[in-house]
């Protein structure tokens, strides 16, 4: 672990320290051991590892700390309530506030560390974002860092096909990938026109059968109609179409604007296929973040990717833990 004063010319606030550790915990006996016990947590970040555990995808926590004499500034993505509360404010206050389900608040209950004391306000945010970091990662994990056969199941009308078109222009024009798209059939045809003639001006080829002696390419995605688990024999039929393919990333595509209710059910429903992550779309219609956080730690599945809106390619990000914390913290 270690610290060191902040460069003055990349903030306007004097006084702020660095610390790190492999756990929140590490980091705030850091900033207690150097700075007391009164010490303000300005800021908390989850960065790559430095050294050779950098090689290895290796995490750790990033606390900004300040001596209590400095001009208070809070911590970046602390809840408002947080930010109002008395110091002997406790953790289960904090996380009723955050708006989760019942099983996600009990998991995110359970990943705080256990203390002899109640934390005070500041504490309790660094602790808390801490363990939300620590059960996405622990999600994502299943996540591919590199995919080359790319194939999206979920229910019919989530937008799988306006999502795949966005993903294939991106990876033809941005990163100039050679893509294949394989548009088959489950038990009912496969009717995705529009993915199929945006494909075509990409010059992207196009399959309608399955053919596996075809030449290579950078990057393949499957297309299939969406279905319910709940027809066996549709199930089966896209089981076979994926056992073909062999995937090496599965993304259950959801509609980010149902209710939480459904959401889960349909994470239940298609658990069977294993999927290694999510496809959030419609985005922009959705303004709830503990819907996602539901899925996290209710379900241990994370989101790859999201999109919102029709246009093309826009509004399609990869994403990651600390932007869904930030917004989880904001709309308190």
């Amino acid at each position: 672990m270690n610290s060191r004063p902040l460069d003055h010319s990349r903030t306007p606030h004097g006084g702020l320290m660095l610390f790190k550790g492999h756990t929140a915990e590490e980091a705030l006996a850091q900033v207690h051991e150097t700075l007391g016990p009164a010490a303000i947590v300005v800021q908390l970040k989850r960065v790559p590892s430095a050294g050779v555990g950098r090689i290895w995808g290796a995490m750790e926590i990033e606390a900004w700390a300040q001596a209590p004499a400095a001009t208070p500034t809070l911590l970046k993505a602390a809840p408002a309530k947080a930010r109002r509360a008395a110091p002997e404010s406790g953790t289960s206050e904090l996380i009723k506030s955050l708006g989760l389900g019942s099983t996600a608040a009990r998991a995110l209950q359970q990943a705080m560390p256990p203390s002899a004391s109640e934390p005070t306000s500041q504490e309790a945010c660094l602790q808390l974002g801490a363990a939300l970091l620590a059960a996405w990662d622990k999600a994502a994990r299943r996540i591919p860092k590199a995919a080359r056969r790319i194939a999206l199941i979920g229910p019919a009308g989530t937008g799988k096909s306006v999502a795949t078109a966005k993903w294939l222009t991106i990876e033809t024009l941005r990163h100039q990938h050679d893509c294949r798209l394989w548009c088959l059939d489950g038990i009912v045809a496969n009717t995705a026109e529009f993915l199929i003639q945006h494909a075509d001006l990409l010059g992207i080829p196009v399959e309608a059968t399955w053919n596996p002696g075809l030449p290579s390419c950078s990057r393949e995605f499957l297309d299939l109609p969406g279905w319910s688990p709940s027809d066996r024999d549709v199930s089966d039929r896209m089981a076979n179409l994926l056992d073909r393919f062999e995937p090496d990333c599965l993304l259950l595509t959801l509609n980010a604007a149902y209710e939480p209710g459904l959401l889960q059910e349909q994470v239940r429903a298609f658990e069977d296929f294993k999927p290694h992550g999510l496809l959030l779309t419609h985005l922009d219609e959705s303004a709830s973040p503990a819907k996602v956080w539901d899925l996290v730690l209710g379900h241990c599945i994370a989101p790859m990717a999201t999109s919102s809106g029709r246009f093309i390619p826009g509004g399609f990000e990869r994403t990651g833990g600390e932007p869904w914390m930030e917004r989880l913290f904001a709309q308190i």
